[in-house]
């Protein structure tokens, strides 16, 4: 399954708990792709809930917001190329 974990941490004022996420993100996904900012996908066997709690862990300021979500079916936007062709490959 592919994720969408998108995230603003306290408005980009917390350099630290962001390469936290990265860090964390790393270490539990098969294969992942950053094709924003604040924005990853992620291969996973790992539940939606348990991506909600390893974010709760590393991105728990009154200010941090997340959103994931499931990655399935037609998309678009403008991305680079090896981003879709890592998308193509797993969706």
């Amino acid at each position: 399954m592919v994720l969408l974990i998108s995230y603003d941490l306290d408005h980009h004022a917390r350099p630290a708990a962001y390469a936290a996420v990265e860090k964390m993100i790393k270490e539990n996904s098969r294969s992942w792709a950053k094709p924003l900012y604040s924005q990853w996908f992620v291969d996973t066997g790992d539940s939606i809930e348990t991506w909600q709690t390893r974010m709760k862990n590393v991105a728990n300021g009154a200010a941090d917001y997340w959103l994931i979500l499931p990655v399935h079916g037609s998309r678009q936007g403008w991305l680079p190329k090896q981003v879709w062709d890592w998308l193509d490959a797993r969706v």
